[in-house]
């Protein structure tokens, strides 16, 4: 059980569009959405920020911030449901999804780009700063607006994760854990 009343169906008006839009026939939007809903500001916070839009990164290098961010953490919640949502879709495999949660950077047979946007997600997490040699090794992968992209996605889903593990929100039901 999580630790606050989730919403649930009929949804409160102000909400009901976005979180009918998630919701599968026939059952309900993901717990996590129902959880940050019962905040009217919380929710206006959390699709403020939360970059789902088609922003400046390609969805597959987008994805890998949001696995490697979800992996080096601890995240299950976002790693799941990414894994279960958009790994096929990105053409990220298991061998993939492996070496993300398990192997270092330049492991897992990454190309150069993968490789540094990797690196840059791992450095973030345990610094939150690039060296001048850092930033120029993104720098030759992708550009501003998209390194902009890469720190908010990172930022974004460490912060998603402290909601997760605050009110004790549990993966959803079918999804699978970050391989060990």
């Amino acid at each position: 059980m999580t630790r606050i009343t989730p919403l649930s169906q009929p949804y409160p008006d102000a909400l009901a569009a976005a979180l009918n839009a998630l919701t599968p026939d026939g059952g309900d939007a993901p717990m996590l959405f129902r959880i940050i809903g019962t905040s009217e500001r919380a929710w206006q916070k959390f699709i403020g920020g939360s970059l789902l839009d088609k922003g400046p990164l390609p969805m597959r290098e987008r994805e890998l911030v949001i696995f490697r961010t979800a992996a080096k953490i601890g995240a299950d919640y976002e790693w799941g449901m990414h894994a279960a949502l958009f790994a096929e879709r990105c053409e990220i495999d298991e061998t993939q999804l492996n070496a993300l949660a398990t192997k270092n950077a330049e492991d897992g047979g990454w190309s150069a780009a993968d490789a540094t946007l990797l690196a840059t997600v791992d450095i973030l997490l345990d610094r939150r700063h690039l060296s001048d040699e850092e930033f120029a090794r993104i720098s030759d992968h992708f550009t501003s607006d998209q390194i902009f992209e890469i720190v908010q996605l990172v930022g974004f889903y460490h912060g998603l994760a402290m909601i997760i593990g605050t009110f004790d929100i549990r993966p959803e039901p079918g999804t699978p854990p970050i391989p060990a």
